[in-house]
């Protein structure tokens, strides 16, 4: 028998240990967070053209503006329309357009139906692409409201539109709206420009595209799902289209008015708000730093009007199904990334552009130059605009007003903030110091997130490690921000944040979860802030049958006890990534998949949540005495009082039997108002399964677990035993909440 004796407090846990790094890969943006179930929804689609050859070189990573992608005309024309395009490097290039747009940086489709045809435009939806990207995406389930909203505009003719979706049969899923393009209630714009909102109710069961007919008659009609007649004119009838919506009504914010523009698919958010999180980091990742120079995500570009934000080829296009249909429409940009924090009582962490593009193999990295203008004016002031952007006093400055204009006046509490993400190197560092030293010199109390690169290895990280320890002791001047008392909470004695990133085999975690015991206690902390136990740099199978098991879940259990053990200096965890569309993976480990009609936590969320929705204020000592089995690791949080979370995890393929003993010091199990003692709750959850499982969710349908959940609750006397009896099943997660 194993005896584990939780003991004295050892130090404080910081109050940010476990958050969750959102990124746009494996469609966890569009397609999966943002609620707007239509593809391309306003005609402004960017997309990547890839080669593998390096020898293709400025050739290799290109710009492709298709406008019209996702979206089929049949029996009409469609020609897209805007005052500029992108060029194949990202540039813009100004185009000759009939009429103007509803902002510069938006195209429209201009659709025309011959008179006595009937015309049809569809939408599928987000599909994931490859097996898939002729199947409809779009859910509606029977007895939930759904909303549609477009801008269009009457160029000839009279237009009236049929809003309905279809199934892969033309069979309608939804009651059908119809409505004249010049007699309906609409929010005018400018232009001759309408907004239209209509909500669709009465949908049945099923997968639907978004559907447009439009037959010549009388005038255009035409929408959602539209039919067309137009009688007034003896000519072609036409209109103009941008801007397409269609939602669940009930998606995450309704009815708050800061949510003016993104939305968010309810489900999703729900998922993560379960696991508690302290930080949420946006928007990556290496879409931080791009692929080629243009690439790199401004947020700038994200805010404001979601037609008027300039939207962008996501990068990691070239790992999805067909290889280069993703493109980023910024539907979700800074602003929502800042509310759902705010919802979410989570700090934001974001992470900008440094002027370097991804140096993960297999890119081409370049570097902008520290001492030009540009670097200066446009990479450094993006840091102190963000800043301004989200604390900002709206009547002195210019971005803060932005933020109040789109429904938040207030400011969101900015405090820390990332600059690049796996970057590493001489120039690296240079630019480093460059941003933070400006960043306090506006903000002395912010707190500056610095890269160690992305190999999680001593040697490679030891040039950010040497420098931040340089900073930690004030030797590198105007980079270590002096906390004043009003922020003395934040992550106290900390000076610097490096951010460590790891994803390896199961068996390296297991072994990393002593890493962190001997890291210098000297003002400098650690964010891990990307990890999973994927095997990537074991050189193991990156494929669908080796992702997201439960060996895996465990080997990232046992490093976080470790995490946990040493939260005096381990300040910040995240897992990555966070969301994928079950077809659309363009990387197969993931916390959360979903498909268009259901969200399946995997095994890994199902371990994390049991991390991150239970740690207490205060380390607590765990000394293992006895005979210890291979492959045991605790932890122990709890607070000044009786309360006690102690997670074991056994990786081991062989039942362990423990005795827990918890009765440390003369208060050790009573509450500190309590003369007496009083009774004791006791809660036992355990986790366990096959190592090899993992959870499963098609393309249809909701999640198949893997996992048994075993919960135990008791009440203990106040003078009952110090020490609790525990079977810890082989390959199992148990935490044990006393109170």
């Amino acid at each position: 028998m194993v005896t584990i004796t939780v003991g004295a407090p050892t130090h404080a846990v910081s109050d940010r240990l476990y958050g969750v790094f959102f990124e746009d890969i494996n469609h966890g943006a569009d397609g999966g967070l943002n609620a707007n179930m239509v593809n391309n929804y306003s005609f402004d689609g960017v997309y990547l053209t890839h080669s593998s050859l390096r020898l293709k070189g400025a050739e290799r990573w290109m710009t492709q503006a298709d406008p019209l992608r996702f979206w089929r005309f049949r029996r009409l024309d469609a020609v897209s329309c805007g005052t500029r395009i992108r060029g194949d490097h990202g540039q813009p290039v100004d185009t000759d357009c009939p009429a103007p747009p509803i902002h510069d940086n938006s195209r429209y489709a201009r659709v025309t139906v011959a008179l006595g045809l009937v015309g049809t435009i569809e939408n599928l939806g987000y599909n994931g692409g490859g097996d898939h990207a002729n199947v409809c995406a779009m859910c509606v389930r029977t007895g939930r409201s759904y909303e549609f909203s477009a801008c269009v505009r009457a160029v000839r003719g009279t237009v009236s539109l049929r809003v309905v979706v279809l199934d892969d049969d033309d069979e309608p899923l939804s009651d059908d709206v119809r409505f004249d393009v010049d007699r309906f209630a609409g929010e005018p714009l400018h232009d001759g420009w309408i907004l239209v909102r209509h909500t669709l109710s009465g949908l049945r069961d099923g997968y639907g595209k978004l559907h447009i007919d439009a037959q010549a008659a009388d005038g255009p009609d035409g929408s959602g799902a539209m039919d067309a007649t137009g009688t007034t004119t003896p000519s072609a009838v036409t209109f103009d289209l941008d801007a397409v919506s269609l939602m669940d009504a009930d998606y995450w914010g309704r009815n708050d008015p800061k949510w003016r523009f993104g939305k968010l698919r309810r489900d999703l958010v729900e998922s993560i708000a379960t696991l508690h999180p302290a930080f949420v980091r946006f928007p990556g990742g290496c879409i931080v730093e791009g692929v080629t120079p243009g690439n790199e995500y401004r947020w700038k570009d994200t805010v404001g009007a979601p037609t008027a934000r300039r939207q962008q080829y996501n990068m990691w296009a070239f790992k999805s199904p067909d290889g280069s249909s993703y493109s980023q429409s910024y539907q979700i940009g800074f602003y929502e990334y800042f509310c759902l924090c705010e919802d979410l009582h989570a700090k934001p962490l974001p992470t900008l552009f440094a002027g370097i593009t991804c140096q993960s193999p297999y890119r081409d990295p370049k570097h902008v130059d520290t001492d030009s203008d540009w670097f200066r004016r446009v990479v450094v002031q993006d840091y102190l605009d963000l800043i301004d952007f989200a604390n900002g006093d709206p009547d002195t400055s210019a971005w803060a007003a932005v933020r109040r204009d789109m429904g938040h006046p207030e400011p969101f509490g900015l405090d820390m903030i990332g600059i690049g993400n796996e970057n590493f190197g001489a120039d690296y560092v240079a630019k480093f110091d460059a941003i933070a030293r400006a960043i306090h010199e506006k903000d002395p109390n912010m707190l500056c997130v610095m890269s160690a690169g992305l190999f999680p290895f001593r040697l490679p990280m030891k040039r950010t490690w040497d420098h931040a320890h340089a900073v930690a002791a004030g030797s590198v001047p105007g980079v270590a921000r002096e906390i004043d008392a009003a922020s003395a909470d934040l992550l106290p004695a900390t000076r610097i944040l490096v951010d460590e990133h790891a994803y390896h085999s199961p068996e390296w975690f297991i072994a990393q979860a002593n890493r962190f015991d001997d890291y210098r206690r000297d003002g400098t902390g650690v964010y891990f802030g990307e990890y999973s136990a994927n095997g990537y740099f074991a050189a193991q199978p990156q494929d669908h049958d080796h992702a997201s098991s439960w060996r895996s879940a465990l080997a990232e259990s046992a490093f976080l006890t470790g995490c946990e053990r040493n939260s005096d200096i381990v300040k910040m965890t995240s897992y990555a990534p966070l969301l994928s569309h079950v077809t659309g993976h363009g990387w197969e480990q993931n916390l959360i998949e979903f498909n268009p009609s259901a969200v399946g936590p995997s095994v890994n969320y199902e371990a994390e949540r049991l991390f991150s929705a239970n740690v207490g204020p205060l380390a607590y000592e765990c000394r293992i005495d006895g005979d210890a089995p291979d492959g045991l690791y605790v932890s122990a949080t709890g607070d000044e009082n009786a309360l006690r979370l102690v997670k074991l995890v056994n990786t081991g393929g062989k039942r362990a039997g423990v005795t827990l003993n918890v009765s440390y010091g003369p208060r050790g199990l009573l509450r500190r108002d309590d003369a007496v003692g009083s009774p004791r709750t006791l809660r036992v959850e355990t986790l366990t399964g096959d190592p090899d499982a993992r959870n499963e969710l098609g393309y249809t349908g909701g999640v198949r677990e893997c996992l048994t959940r075993t919960v135990r609750e008791s009440v203990l006397p106040p003078d009952g035993p110090g020490s609790i009896a525990l079977a810890l099943p082989a390959y199992s997660l148990t935490l044990v909440r006393l109170e």
